[in-house]
């Protein structure tokens, strides 16, 4: 879970896995763990104000009600500055503490919706903003009004008929056009939009005015690396960060209303909505790449008289891993790489001396308890719930920490934290069981169990040493560093290029380092600390002597922090809904609240062969009509279809994920068929299904374990009609951007019966990292059948060369080289794989394919089969080489492409040479 929030933009991409891997040799799941909420969450409620449904649990009715007063006044100010209604509904959920993310998201799938998560303390320091259910609401309906624009009749016209849905593509026509728009753009006016509300906002982060100065002056503020996925520094962040600085440029320099009004004339490009150029045109009269060039001109200007914190490095880190620290060493996370896990970094106070330990902590901040480190997190404790609180290096909560953000314990053993649940708006301080205030950033504790921290008015920003206020910045920026054994507060807030590093004796002020871009500091002794920087390509952890300086903190003033938002100034709220607020007269019931999401209709064609031997060509359709609850809980689907055997089908699929079990069926009837003509004829009864039921028991850490059963019978009389059950439990590590996973032990036990034949069997799989991007793995599978074999009647062992994409049948083995379908009375396969991942990339603003990176790999196999139907008791060995290329797709879609070659012996049951295709899509 991540700290920004995301568009979460439905994929246009229509997902399609065909993997060489033993893990997915079969159908994709009928019901996946619901992505919204977790299952068996709270009872949710649903109150209506304006043209907004609020939904929410018992435990947040205050903050609905917040929500609905902030609705009521942003939303017609946001219509005035984009310059149009919401043309639906809009639904606004406020998630349970089942659910404790630091994040929230806007889509328009399935409707026009925004889920926000109240873990938001957990980032106190990230944001340079006061009420992070402000800014959640500030920055997720921006979204929703980016993405709802329609500002052409075809537009308009489909949305009616076919809601959010597809016609012949998921692109052209575009049924709404701004779905296609890059992260960089749509992330950075959400940035924007957040920021002039006088919640503060991320524009005003000093770490992140930094970072992007630095790019600037590098000269790597490109259409190119924009505008694109890029895999570098700060990776996703990046949408945030450089795009909000890019949007304010926009906003400051066109005027707000100008700024948004974009996304309206975006709109009506509903023939080809993956451009930017032309709508930028349209509105700023100017090209997005001659924009960018002339901001990055502007910014690369200020960089030049920016002052870095150098010197020798201690460590480097891909991701921000805060620094702590102890009587004896600082120590913090670091990941030098991004690929692997963590290092665990300690530097003693007195010798100097560095330690570095790569460990399995997720990255974050460090807190020590009773001699051992937790870092602060928010994970799976269970498959039901999502807990934030102190985790250990495998990702094991500490017990009592769940629901708490600790920021550290007092010397009677009491720990002082932010609770959860109530801290949805600002973090509410804790000491022991007793509350103690709310407060606006992290918690340092002194020496004499002093507690240091700020609270925000307004824009004065008031450092506290317990309940006696110290100073007083103009910012919404500051965080708290160290205390020194004078009992002087060290701290971090704006300089006028960046972010500096400040020191107070609650008399004056003084700069004690000549650096804008100090990201975090801890003390060594009163002379000298660890610093944390922002550099051109990571954090850098440095050694700094300390001495005033000159420099005063700066206090940055916005364009509407000196006059008002001419755009909003004047625009009336909307009051809430007539004498009511948020109460609990209407439950929230997910099959009552199915809504319809859309339709999607696609042709094609295909050839087939009759048994006159003529070959013919045929139209296929498929109408796939979706129905889904504003939480996702369940999903009702209305299909018909003709497939390539050319009989014409119609059904209805219905899958639940409120429980801890999860269901899915799917059901259809044949309508009219021609399978006495085909190659090989076949007979049909008249009817299909398919059900699954799932239950996830472990979901704990790096582990998952999951129960699951299945019935499978086709309309086709010929084909399997497997019904089974499986056991699979699986521990995975995968830090960072990783390629593969890091490491991961997977186990799988399945029987399955097949009209009265038994198929028994299991898997495994073992796969680690190694230095320099290297991975390498084990993995083997194993079944036997008590059927008497038969390829006519399909008996036996089920052995192909590709997965099964009907079916959850996980008795497949699949072997890529083979001649085709085999059955055996018993078959397994043992296999060694290697892979090299390379980094070499090549972005393109304008080509449609960029090059993220790609990965070489080898892999021997060996197979055995009894009694199978081509050759018998057959053994052999295959030899593969392969390469997967990660691309980025039109400049928003991360795919992979790989082909693998495989050398097999020269058996009955196998091709000598043959090649597999792998392509994977929305990653």
């Amino acid at each position: 879970m991540g700290v920004q929030f995301p568009a979460r933009r439905y994929s246009p991409f229509v997902a399609l896995l065909a993997s060489l891997s033993i893990a997915t040799s079969h159908a994709a799941p009928l019901v996946t763990p619901n992505p919204t909420v977790v299952a068996g969450d709270q009872p949710y409620y649903t109150h209506d104000a304006r043209n907004t449904r609020l939904i929410y649990t018992e435990q947040n009715q205050a903050f609905a009600a917040r929500v609905a007063e902030l609705q009521a006044t942003l939303q017609p100010r946001y219509e005035a500055s984009f310059g149009f209604s919401l043309g639906e509904r809009l639904y606004v959920a406020l998630a349970s503490d089942y659910n404790q993310v630091a994040n929230g998201f806007s889509t328009q799938f399935p409707v026009n919706r925004q889920v926000n998560y109240g873990g938001g303390a957990l980032s106190v320091d990230r944001f340079a903003t006061t009420s992070w259910l402000d800014t959640l609401i500030h920055h997720e309906t921006a979204h929703n009004y980016q993405t709802n624009a329609r500002s052409n009749p075809v537009s308009r016209g489909l949305y009616q008929l076919l809601g959010v849905g597809a016609l012949y593509t998921p692109v052209v026509p575009a049924i709404t056009p701004n779905l296609f728009e890059s992260s960089f753009i749509l992330e950075g006016n959400a940035v924007l939009n957040e920021s002039w509300h006088g919640n503060g906002g991320r524009l005003y982060n000093g770490r992140m005015k930094a970072m992007t100065l630095l790019q600037a002056r590098a000269g790597r503020l490109t259409p190119e690396r924009l505008y694109n996925e890029p895999l570098a520094f700060p990776y996703r962040e990046a949408h945030y960060v450089f795009g909000g600085f890019y949007q304010y440029y926009l906003a400051e320099r066109f005027g707000l209303d100008r700024t948004n009004r974009y996304f309206l004339n975006r709109s009506e490009y509903w023939h080809w909505p993956l451009q930017v150029n032309a709508p930028t045109r349209d509105t700023f009269g100017r090209s997005f790449t001659t924009l960018i060039d002339d901001w990055s001109q502007t910014l690369a200007s200020e960089a030049a008289t920016m002052n870095l914190v150098s010197g020798p490095p201690l460590a480097h880190s891909q991701s921000a891993g805060y620094l702590n620290r102890n009587d004896s060493e600082v120590f913090f996370l670091a990941q030098p790489d991004g690929v692997r896990a963590p290092e665990l970094v300690t530097i003693n106070r007195n010798s100097g001396t560095v330690r570095k330990q790569r460990q399995s902590y997720a990255i974050g901040k460090l807190i020590e308890h009773r001699g051992e480190r937790y870092v602060q997190g928010g994970r799976h404790t269970s498959p039901n719930r999502i807990h934030q609180g102190l985790y250990d290096a495998s990702a094991q909560i500490l017990a009592g920490t769940e629901g708490r953000i600790v920021q550290g314990y007092l010397s009677d053993g009491r720990a002082v934290y932010f609770d959860v649940p109530s801290s949805f708006s600002e973090p509410q301080l804790y000491v022991g069981d007793r509350f103690y205030r709310e407060v606006n950033s992290s918690v340092l504790i002194g020496a004499d169990d002093a507690l240091y921290y700020f609270v925000q008015d307004g824009r004065k920003r008031t450092l506290y040493r317990n309940r006696e206020p110290l100073l007083t910045l103009d910012s919404y920026y500051g965080r708290l560093a160290d205390i020194d054994s004078h009992g002087q507060v060290y701290f971090i807030t704006n300089t006028r290029h960046g972010s500096g590093l400040f020191r107070t004796d609650g008399r004056g002020i003084e700069q004690v380092l000549a650096g804008d871009n100090v990201a975090d500091a801890r003390l060594l002794d009163d002379n000298s600390a660890v610093v944390m920087a922002v550099a051109l390509d990571s954090y850098e952890y440095t050694r700094q002597s300390l001495r005033p300086v000159a420099g005063q903190p700066h206090a940055p003033k916005l364009f509407w922090d000196l006059q008002p938002v001419p755009e909003t100034d004047n625009v009336a709220a909307t009051s809430v809904t007539s004498g009511s607020d948020p109460g609990f007269d209407h439950r929230y019931h997910p099959l009552g609240n199915l809504r319809y999401q859309g339709t999607e209709i696609y042709l094609s064609t295909v050839s087939t062969r009759h048994r006159d031997g003529e070959d013919d060509d045929h139209w296929l359709y498929t109408l796939n009509a979706q129905f889904a609850d504003p939480l996702t809980q369940n999903r009702l689907g209305v299909f018909a279809l003709r497939d390539g055997d050319l009989s014409h089908l119609a059904g209805v699929s219905y899958t639940n994920s409120q429980y801890p079990v999860l269901a899915g069926v799917r059901g259809y009837g044949v309508l009219d068929e021609q399978l006495e003509d085909l190659e090989v004829p076949d007979d049909s009864r008249g009817f299909g299904v398919r059900a699954e039921l799932r239950w996830p028991f472990l979901r704990n850490g790096y582990w998952y374990g999951e129960a699951s059963g299945f019935h499978y019978l086709d309309y086709r009389k010929r084909e399997r009609e497997p019904t089974g059950g499986q056991l699979q439990v699986s521990r995975t590590e995968q830090f960072g951007h990783s390629f593969y996973p890091n490491s991961r032990a997977f186990i799988q036990g399945f029987a399955v019966n097949d009209r009265g034949d038994s198929v028994s069997g299991g898997a495994l799989a073992l796969a680690t990292d190694f230095p320099a991007q290297f991975y390498g793995g084990v993995s083997g599978k194993y079944a036997r059948s008590d059927a008497s074999v038969h390829h006519g009647q399909r008996r036996g062992v089920f052995l192909d060369n590709a997965p099964d994409t009907l079916s959850d049948d996980p008795s497949l083995l699949v072997i890529p080289g083979l001649v085709g379908a085999t059955y055996a009375s018993e078959a397994n396969y043992g296999e060694v794989h290697l892979a090299k991942v390379l980094n070499l990339d090549a972005y393109s603003f304008h080509f449609p394919l960029s090059l993220r990176r790609e990965a070489l790999s080898l892999r021997y196999r060996h197979v055995d089969t009894r009694d199978a139907t081509r050759g018998g008791d057959v053994s052999f060995n295959q030899f593969g080489v392969g390469l997967t290329l990660e691309l980025v797709a039109f400049n928003i879609a991360p795919i992979r492409v790989g082909v693998e070659y495989t050398r097999s012996d020269d058996t009955p049951m196998t091709d000598r040479d043959s090649v597999s295709a792998l392509l994977q899509l929305g990653l």
